[in-house]
């Protein structure tokens, strides 16, 4: 896609209520990006290439990476009792056929304080959170069904820290950040945000927290924002660039992005089928179908955040596509569907 057909359908995402959106697009015929609109609504400050944002579940394919980078050392058994959920495996925490439950039923439960108070401090930390999941019903017996939930991935994150006694965090930096030379990449805690980031927002007819007009959704301090799907931060660009090192054989060994591509069937409208912390994706939400087959990546949502993180087989072409707004519509998708596919495509 044309640079300048790029910017244009990058501001048509913007007409459609996105405060504003960068993407990037790698193919055979050379790299594109593009940014449109503001990163901070408050100051007019315009949206640029450079900037990061939460990416939400595409968090997941970090630490399923991490993850298989154990299996490959020997410390993690694939197919072996997790240790972590008792009678689960880490395939299965993986690709979420796991049967546990997460620790809220409703997802409007999630929401309730922070409509009294966009302050509130979430009181329990990863542990308690397992601790709650674990106590609860079996959704399944592992293995014997299929449900997208971030309790396997906060279980990922408890197991990570562990076996290698070691954070997250670092381990984040020492597998991943550190030797692709991804300086935006980084595992927030409830610390300052960096300079980069660009403020996140939920529209004022987001059905969960409503408001006057785009409410300002940088600060809330929300349950998921761990290794489940949203503590990371990136740029386009190095979500790019990890997309073709991951697939392209830099960080596991052929055999492992062999095991990560093995998907399990998906009933769930952000995927087609579902691998290790990786799915198969050939139409956005079902709202704006691929021209040219499935990709492979990650949908990510966050605290007003949208990532959409595309790849080929073999990593050779990539799009990733982030806005600092949380996208329901279905107009949105298929604006996003319209940037999405013929940048990815070509």
């Amino acid at each position: 896609m044309p640079a300048t057909d790029f910017g244009q359908q990058l501001e048509a995402m913007v007409d459609c209520g996105v405060p504003g959106v960068v993407a990037v697009a790698v193919g055979p015929a050379g790299t594109v990006e593009a940014a449109a609109g503001v990163a901070n609504l408050e100051t007019g400050e315009r949206m640029t290439p450079d900037r990061c944002f939460h990416i939400g579940s595409v968090m997941k394919t970090f630490v399923a990476t991490i993850v298989l980078q154990l299996v490959d050392e020997g410390a993690l058994d694939l197919d072996g009792d997790s240790g972590i959920v008792e009678g689960v495996t880490v395939r299965q925490l993986l690709n979420h056929t796991s049967g546990l439950p997460d620790f809220f039923d409703d997802i409007t439960e999630v929401f309730e304080p922070y409509q009294k108070d966009l302050g509130y401090r979430w009181p329990l930390g990863p542990h308690e959170m397992l601790a709650i999941d674990k106590e609860k019903p079996r959704l399944f017996a592992p293995g014997a069904g299929w449900s997208y939930r971030g309790s396997n991935y906060l279980a990922l994150g408890l197991l990570v820290e562990e076996t290698t006694r070691s954070t997250l965090r670092d381990e984040l930096q020492r597998r991943i950040a550190g030797p692709l030379g991804l300086d935006a990449t980084d595992l927030l805690g409830r610390g300052p945000k960096p300079a980069r980031l660009a403020r996140g927002y939920f529209p004022a007819d987001f059905p969960l927290l409503a408001s006057s007009g785009p409410l300002d959704a940088t600060e809330l301090d929300m349950p998921w924002n761990w290794a489940g799907g949203g503590g990371v931060v990136s740029t386009a660009r190095e979500l790019a660039r990890f997309l073709e090192a991951l697939l392209g054989g830099d960080l596991l060994p052929a055999h492992l992005v062999t095991e990560m591509l093995t998907t399990v069937p998906s009933d769930w409208d952000e995927t087609d089928a579902y691998g290790l912390g990786i799915a198969e994706i050939s139409s956005l939400m079902r709202k704006a179908d691929s021209p040219c087959g499935a990709a492979w990546g990650h949908i990510g949502f966050s605290t007003g955040y949208t990532t959409i993180a595309l790849a080929s087989r073999d990593g050779a072409r990539r799009v990733v596509l982030m806005a600092n707004g949380f996208v329901f519509s279905d107009e949105g998708w298929q604006a996003l569907g319209r940037v999405v596919w013929p940048a990815y495509c070509g």
